[in-house]
This record gives C-alpha cells, sequence and structure tokens, in this order.
C-alpha cells in the first residue's frame, strides 16, 4: 500500500505539472481529466483500507481526521455542484467545478501526504542539522525544476539550468540576487514559484511542516523537535507549538496588512502615460513586496527595484511613496529581529496592558509581583538593531557626503576623482539623502531593497555597506548575516577585556563562557566563508574591482541581495560560487560544520593548561 500511495503521489505531482506548467500539454487534457480521477479514488481508497486494517478505528480517525475530512468537504463540494450546476453553463459549469474540487483536493492530499513522509523521514534516526539542510537542498532542487517549465517563462523565452538554480537558491535563501529580471523573464506562474520559495524559504519548510502535523493532531518526534527549536530558538522543546503557533499567525497578519497598505503606492499612474495598473496587478505587486519584506529577501517585480521610476518619466517615482520607509522598512525590521524577540516583546507588552487595567481598577485588582520584563537576549538584539540602523544611515551620509565634482564614482565622493557621471546621490538634496540613508541601513541588513544606485557609492560607502550587509540581522528570523546578537557578543566581550572584568556583562546580567565560545566560532567561520567567497569571485572574475568582488561576496553570505551590477556579469563558474554562499549563508556555516561533524564525539578528557602570548 505505502509503494502504491508513493507511485500514486508520482503520478498525482506529474499530471498537475502537464497540465499548468506547459502552454500546450504534450498529453491530451482529457486523459489527464481521466488519470486525476483514478488518484482521487486511489487516495480516498486507500484511506478507507487503512481504516478498515487499522488495530483501532476510532484512534486511526482521531490521528487522521484531517484526510477524512478533506473527503468529506470534496464529496459535499462535488454533489451540490452537479445539483446546482448540472446542466446550466453558468460562471461555471459543473464540468469546470468537478475539475477544480478534484485538484484542489489532489494538491491538499499531496500536502498531507508530504506531511506523512517528513514525519517518517525524521524518526528515522538522520541528525537534526542534515534534517535542516536537506529541507533547503529539496527546495532549492524542486523549485529550480517548476521554473524550468515553459509555463514559467514568457512564449518565446528560456531559461538555463544554472540560471533556474540561481534563482530558486537566491528565493529559497531569502537573497534577492538575480541574474534574470523577475517581473519581466518570468510570467505569473513563475511569479507564484519565486513567491512560494521566498515564503517556505524564509520561515523554513520544517516550519510548515510542523504547522500541518500541529492541524493534524500527530506528535512530534524528538528530532524534529529539536531540530525546529535549533531553527526558532524557543529555550525549550516544550514550548514548541506555542511559538511555532505565534510564528505563522503573525507572519500571515503582517504579511497581510503590509499587502494592504502597499496597495496604494502599487495602483498609483505608473510610467509615461500617468496610467494607473489593473487591479489585479497593482494587487499581486502589494503580495508579492509584502512578503518579500517580511521575508528579508529583497525580490522586486520591477526591473530597478524600488528605484523604479527615477530617471523616467513617471509622476512618483516607487522610492518617493511614503510607504517605502512607512510600510516596506517596519516589515523588514519586524522580519529580520527575530521570532523569539517579538513572542517576548508581545508577552510584556500584553503584561503591561493587562498591569494598566488591573491597576485602573483600584487597589483590589491591582497585580502583585514584579512586571514582565524582556529577555537579555531581547534587550540585546533590540538595543543592537536600534544602533546598527542609526549608525548605519548617519555613516552611509558621512562617507558618502555628495561630491564637489559630480564626475565621481568608485573613489572617495570628495578626493578622489572619477570617470562616470554620478546621476542618483549626486542631484539628491540632503532632505532626500536622510531617509534614503535610513532605508538602505535597514534593508542593507539582509532586505536588498534598493531605493539609491548602489553601483554609484564611493568604495567608502559601499565598504561601509559591507559591514552592514555582514552583520546581518538577528537569531531565529528571516535574515543572514553573522547576527546582531554574535556582533553584540564580541563588543561586549572586547569591552568586559577593556575594563578588566572577568564576566561578560550586559544589562546587569552575566553572560556564560560557552555561549560567548559559540559567538567567536560563528564570527570567525563567518568571516572565512565571507573571504574564500571573495577570493573565488575574484579569481573567476578578474576583470571585477576587488571592491565589487567583495560586495557581491559579503551580499550573498549576508543573504542580502544587493549588488554593484556583479551579479549580471557572472559567468557560469561564479555563478556557481555565489549559489553555494548564498545557500551556506542561510543555513549559516556553524550549522553546516555541525552537520559535518555529526559523527565526531564529545571526550571527556582535558590536557594540563599552559598560556599563550596575546598581542
Amino acid at each position: 500500500m505505502d509503494v502504491l500511495l508513493g507511485l500514486t503521489g508520482a503520478v498525482a505531482v506529474a499530471t498537475l505539472v502537464l497540465e499548468y506548467g506547459f502552454r500546450t500539454p504534450p498529453v491530451s487534457m482529457a486523459t489527464l481529466r481521466v488519470a486525476q480521477a483514478i488518484i482521487v479514488g486511489l487516495f480516498v481508497l486507500d484511506r478507507f483500507a487503512r481504516l478498515v486494517l487499522s488495530r483501532s478505528r476510532a484512534a486511526y480517525l482521531r490521528e487522521n481526521w484531517l484526510d477524512f475530512g478533506l473527503i468529506a468537504l470534496a464529496g459535499a463540494l462535488l454533489a451540490v455542484s452537479f445539483y446546482l450546476y448540472g446542466g446550466y453553463r453558468g460562471i461555471l459549469s459543473a464540468g469546470t467545478l468537478y475539475i477544480i474540487i478534484t485538484q484542489v483536493y489532489i494538491l491538499m492530499a499531496l500536502v498531507l501526504r508530504a506531511v506523512g513522509f517528513k514525519l517518517k523521514f525524521a524518526e528515522a534516526g538522520i541528525h537534526p542539522t542534515w534534517l535542516l539542510v536537506g529541507s533547503f537542498v529539496f527546495l532549492c532542487l524542486a523549485g529550480s525544476g517548476l521554473l524550468m517549465l515553459p509555463a514559467a517563462t514568457p512564449e518565446g523565452q528560456s531559461i538555463g539550468y544554472l540560471d533556474a538554480l540561481f534563482t530558486a537558491t537566491s528565493a529559497s535563501c531569502v537573497t534577492g540576487l538575480i541574474v534574470r529580471d523577475t517581473g519581466a523573464d518570468f510570467t505569473i506562474f513563475g511569479q507564484a514559484v519565486i513567491l512560494a520559495l521566498i515564503q517556505l524559504g524564509g520561515l523554513g519548510i520544517m516550519l510548515f511542516g510542523t504547522m500541518l502535523v500541529m492541524l493534524m493532531g500527530k506528535g512530534m518526534s524528538f528530532r524534529t523537535s529539536q531540530a525546529l527549536d535549533n531553527v526558532l530558538s524557543t529555550g525549550g522543546i516544550g514550548r514548541l507549538a506555542r511559538t511555532v503557533s505565534f510564528v505563522v499567525i503573525v507572519t500571515f497578519a503582517l504579511e497581510i496588512v503590509g499587502a494592504v497598505l502597499l496597495y496604494p503606492m502599487f495602483s498609483t499612474p505608473q510610467g509615461p502615460m500617468s496610467t494607473a495598473p489593473p487591479v489585479p496587478r497593482a494587487a499581486w505587486d502589494s503580495v508579492f513586496h509584502s512578503v518579500s519584506s517580511f521575508c528579508n529577501a529583497g525580490f522586486s517585480l520591477y526591473s530597478n527595484n524600488m528605484m523604479q521610476g527615477v530617471g523616467e518619466v513617471w509622476r512618483w517615482p516607487l522610492r518617493g511613496h511614503w510607504q517605502i520607509l512607512g510600510v516596506m522598512a517596519p516589515l523588514i525590521v519586524l522580519g529580520g529581529i527575530g521570532f523569539p524577540v517579538l513572542l517576548d516583546s508581545a508577552r510584556c507588552v500584553l503584561g503591561r496592558i493587562r498591569g494598566l487595567a488591573a491597576w485602573m481598577k483600584g487597589p483590589v485588582g491591582r497585580p502583585s509581583g514584579a512586571r514582565p520584563r524582556l529577555s537579555l537576549h531581547s534587550r540585546v538584539v533590540l538595543t543592537t538593531s536600534a544602533a546598527l540602523i542609526l549608525l548605519g544611515a548617519i555613516g552611509l551620509l558621512a562617507v558618502e557626503p555628495g561630491p564637489l565634482d559630480p564626475h565621481v564614482i568608485g573613489k572617495h565622493a570628495i578626493y578622489g576623482p572619477g570617470s562616470a557621471t554620478r546621476t542618483d546621490w549626486a542631484t539628491m538634496s540632503r532632505s532626500r539623502r536622510m531617509p534614503a540613508a535610513l532605508f538602505q541601513s535597514i534593508s542593507a541588513r539582509t532586505a536588498g531593497f534598493n531605493t539609491i544606485n548602489v553601483n554609484e557609492l564611493s568604495n567608502a560607502g559601499k565598504m561601509w555597506m559591507c559591514g552592514l550587509m555582514v552583520i546581518g540581522g538577528s537569531p531565529a528570523s528571516t535574515a543572514g548575516g553573522v547576527k546582531t546578537a554574535t556582533f553584540a557578543l564580541l563588543i561586549i566581550g572586547a569591552w568586559s577585556m577593556i575594563r578588566r572584568r572577568g564576566e561578560l556583562e550586559a544589562f546587569q546580567r552575566s553572560i556564560s563562557v560557552s555561549v560567548f565560545r559559540r559567538a567567536v566560532t560563528v564570527a570567525l567561520l563567518y568571516g572565512m566563508l565571507v573571504a574564500a567567497i571573495a577570493l573565488a569571485l575574484a579569481i573567476v572574475l578578474p576583470r571585477e574591482s576587488f571592491i565589487d568582488v567583495l560586495f557581491e561576496a559579503c551580499s550573498a553570505c549576508g543573504t542580502v541581495g544587493l549588488s554593484t551590477g556583479v551579479t549580471q556579469r557572472l559567468n557560469h563558474a561564479a555563478k556557481a560560487i555565489v549559489i553555494a554562499a548564498m545557500f551556506i549563508g542561510r543555513i549559516g556555516p556553524l550549522t553546516l560544520v555541525a552537520a559535518l561533524t555529526t559523527g565526531i564525539r564529545r571526550v571527556e578528557y582535558a590536557y594540563p593548561t599552559e598560556d599563550i602570548t596575546i598581542g
């Protein structure tokens, strides 16, 4: 039965790919309809056969209530559709409704079977880190296959597998580096695949699988729980269910709110004719950019990203709308600040509200005990993030003050001569540079949207942006980089050494040495990764300037997506290097090392201590 179910699932995937992945399916539609009807019958028959053969039918029904509920719902909809629409060809005929219901059932059944397969896979004794790595490998490969389908690209165009793999990896690893124009070189189908990869990659395919497992009422194996706990940093497997629910609800809620608020920006007149885009196009743009912002992906449906309209005959370029700083920037910050911090902040805010409400009731209702406080992790992350946003903007304004000579690119804006003309930053007024620098400071830490021409920055400006990209977002978030908590621990460690303190201290709390050692290890491995990628790119791209190569390496490893234009000039070897950089940067070098060293056992002995000279 398991073999038959697996074959049925494979055929089901093939029928959906043949129907929607090709403009003209190589198989007749009648054959596909018959095959899909047989697939539905086999899926239903499998469930009822297992019910009959199970030892406890009641327990089997409880464990698989979602399957049987889906079967009942599909049957009821089919009956109602034939009763209401039989013989009447209105907006939707009975045959059309039958096809829709059948295919939706097949799709849902495939998802449920995939969850069941995931549970069996997790219980096979595979190390949690390999589960995490394997989930991203599967996502990249599946996405690249879908992007290779003819329906993913406009008619008359095609995409090579390396470009498809590059795009799928960039979307799955929420990077945003592109070798193809997302809006022009992909159809709505291709854009939907990219958006799905961004959503699944941003939150993690394991998290979505766990959410479905929870909905199905099934328990998770210890290995699966441990792997997901490492991803979300819940602080304990016992808090996993609550954290997963919070993450999923908050993610979709913020993305929906963001899409609604972004809609006025994308529905305004665009282009030289100043015509408003169609409502479906504006709605799709709003949803796509909302998800891309919260997941810190940096993908845009516009060729010039958020600079679209600058230097063109546009009445309102995109970067001139208030939604850039008022909607996209908050989405980027909330997505990159980390789910543990969001959960902790929500707990404190709700606790303060309850305390205030009880206080207003009088002395009888006043709560006793200490008020809810943020954890040390939350305070460090929030403080570091705020400082990086402000200092990042101030630093960019300081190193890019605007040239005395407008013919400067690649040199310092004041002290170096240049040969090309700066058309963007040099023409900005100070009042426009401040919000632009603030948004770029936020976006450079793994989001990847740009409202200024990054290629026009001086070497100093590019180097400053490299520093922001390397630091990245916060742990257990949709962002990449070495992480704000790691950067903060390095600063705290250095400050403690300067003050001759024996303990690492922050906010009147001591931090364990083991955590600091982990931070040093992460920073060292990440620095080695960036150096290795920059060296490899410099070898295969000898004509590019080193600062641009370093910028590309920092962007790929930090899953940022900003580029000085090098991405469009990558050769095959460079594309493979950047793909590897994006993948390792998303899962984290420490996770990869842990996966590769799973067979190494911890020793229970220690050698005598002896000091070495430092400095």
